[in-house]
């Protein structure tokens, strides 16, 4: 009878019906143990592509600017540290106490975000904006495809970093007099120093 009793007890506290202080059994590997954060890394290169909600891209098709982005993503990167975070227990217990970890984090942030015409584009019936205008200001950035969606000055006013695994979401928000296909170059610049440029980059958005 009592080894049944203290095997339905051991069952409860497994299952969190019953409340274990971390002084008595350390089961929470992300609350009550000595756990290191995850390495943060550096960013070696990006790559931009583009991403479109809910369909196949097609290099020839012209498509809403709700629905299409620039996609820049971390393409090569650096751990700065080895540390691990090793998931204590076994069996039953580790399913039922081990947490999601915090993603990694990059060590820089991001200071620079600006997209150079590299074709005259036309936003309104006798105003076009000429080669070679700073064209940041029209479009909208987020790291996930959203409403969300900020102006790239406000966004770089926090300082943002990049996780593993995110990416900068582009997208033009002006009105557009005609069918056209932007040329641009991007330019995104970490607080490291670094710069990485993208040259010729094409986005064909419908009126």
């Amino acid at each position: 009878m009592q080894k049944n009793f203290v095997a339905f007890f051991l069952f409860l506290i497994l299952f969190g019906a019953i409340p274990v202080s971390c002084d008595i059994i350390c089961l929470d590997t992300c609350g009550c143990g000595d756990n290191p954060p995850p390495p943060s890394f550096t960013i070696k290169d990006f790559e931009a592509s583009d991403f479109l909600v809910g369909q196949t891209f097609n290099p020839d098709f012209y498509y809403p600017k709700e629905d299409l982005y620039k996609l820049i993503e971390v393409s090569d990167y650096e751990f700065l540290s080895q540390a691990e975070n090793p998931i204590q227990g076994t069996g039953l217990v580790q399913v039922a106490t081990a947490c999601s970890p915090a993603p990694n984090q990059s060590s820089e942030s991001i200071t620079v975000i600006k997209i150079t015409a590299k074709k005259q584009i036309g936003i309104s019936l006798g105003s076009d904006i000429a080669i070679g205008s700073d064209i940041s200001g029209y479009f909208l950035v987020s790291n996930y495809p959203s409403n969300s969606a900020e102006t790239i000055s406000d966004y770089l006013k926090g300082k943002p970093k990049i996780y593993l695994g995110d990416g900068l979401f582009l997208k033009w928000n002006s009105p557009l007099v005609e069918n056209q296909e932007l040329v641009f170059d991007l330019e995104i610049g970490l607080s490291n120093g670094k710069v990485f440029v993208f040259e010729d980059e094409k986005m064909k958005l419908l009126k």
